[in-house]
């Protein structure tokens, strides 16, 4: 029988080829002793991006000034698109649960048919972003000085980004004369975990504070431009500030280009070791970021809390005491009413609604795909138990 992973929340089997490609990033919600091998996975990345910062790495920009607009500007400069394309449904349609089926490549039947497998991706839902409640609820807390990063061939131009001390939301554009080839990237992906490095670049970068998924803006984007939105839950809180310091007045964009393709520095480290010999240029470069948005906190009767902004949750289901057995069931929901009667369904077993949603060891934090305006929350609903403020 092939070895499966089960996506946790949508309990479908895939494949392992699979796996890491075409879940939508709930399946990280996992816990206890299953979330530490997907944890152990990411802190090893996550040390060697630390790494990176002790090799000599030149850091190429300075956070001296940060360009802080109101919101209402930034909109402008961008044609009035910016709020509705990171948080509303520019370019973005509501998505209804579908199955997809995935060829698992080299592997045959006894029958000689390729092996496929069935996934039912959830159904996702956009709503239009209200260019007057983004204002009110982002205030001055976006910078939008751009930050021109080169990483060989490639420029990666970090044009906004806002955070609140539990996730972070980056928009940039990464451009290549001839095509960008250091992402695969499609409809589907954005529907699942997002785009995904191509190893058969000699590129990579990734924000050494965040973790989380890529948007690409398919329908703004050409092949020598994309247009990315990038949902990150903040290292400082997914990993605890003794693996990430907490975020003070920028994060960094951590690139490398290598000698060759990443396929072939692969396969010349597993025959010969010493991956650092293969690295042609490292950098940092630095993002200033405005201050925090304001977060405020809701608990239930049983214990536990969120802590909540316009753009982001933290769940802390423990209420600061011990876990015993598991914290998030495949059929976990999160819901939230709003004091008109409206509701937003970040998620269940059959929808995913959010920016992007990763467990931890207590709870998960869950980046929202469009602005909650937490001025009129009545109540947050998880797996049935109410929160209140």
């Amino acid at each position: 029988m092939e070895p499966k992973f089960k996506n946790d929340i949508f309990e479908q089997d895939i494949s392992i080829e699979e796996f890491d490609h075409i879940t939508d990033g709930v399946e990280d919600h996992v816990f206890s002793d299953r979330y530490q091998s997907r944890k152990e996975t990411i802190m090893n990345n996550a040390k060697h991006k630390a790494k990176i910062s002790k090799l000599g790495v030149k850091v190429v920009a300075a956070a001296s000034v940060i360009a802080i607009a109101t919101p209402f500007a930034v909109n402008a400069a961008t044609g009035g698109e910016l709020f509705n394309r990171i948080w509303g449904n520019e370019g973005k349609d509501t998505i209804e649960s579908h199955s997809e089926v995935f060829v698992d490549d080299g592997k045959i039947r006894d029958d000689g048919t390729p092996v496929t497998y069935e996934v039912v991706m959830p159904r996702i839902e956009y709503v239009e972003a209200d260019p007057e409640a983004a204002a009110r609820l982002i205030g001055d807390k976006i910078t939008t000085e751009p930050v021109v990063c080169t990483v060989g061939d490639t420029t990666i131009t970090v044009e906004s980004v806002v955070r609140d001390g539990i996730g972070i939301v980056a928009a940039y554009t990464i451009e290549r004369e001839g095509g960008v080839n250091c992402l695969n990237y499609s409809q589907l992906d954005n529907e699942a975990k997002g785009a995904w490095f191509n190893e058969d670049s000699n590129i990579l970068f990734g924000f050494n504070e965040g973790t989380g998924k890529i948007w690409i803006d398919l329908e703004n984007s050409t092949a020598d431009k994309l247009y990315c939105y990038e949902y990150m839950c903040d290292n400082s809180v997914l990993f605890g500030s003794g693996s990430f310091s907490p975020i003070t007045d920028h994060i960094t964009l951590m690139t490398q280009e290598f000698t060759m393709n990443r396929s072939e520095v692969y396969a010349e480290v597993a025959e010969k070791g010493d991956y650092e010999q293969f690295i042609r240029a490292e950098n940092e470069y630095v993002i200033p970021v405005a201050g925090k948005l304001d977060t405020k906190t809701f608990y239930s009767s049983i214990g536990g809390s969120i802590e909540i902004s316009p753009i982001a949750m933290v769940w802390d289901s423990t209420g600061g005491t011990e876990i015993k057995g598991e914290t998030l069931l495949p059929e976990t929901s999160v819901k939230i009413t709003y004091n008109d009667g409206t509701e937003y369904l970040v998620f269940d077993e059959n929808t995913n609604s959010a920016g992007y949603v990763c467990g931890n060891d207590t709870g998960f934090i869950a980046l929202f795909n469009r602005l909650v305006d937490t001025d009129n929350i009545a109540k947050i609903t998880i797996d049935g138990i109410d929160y209140f403020a």
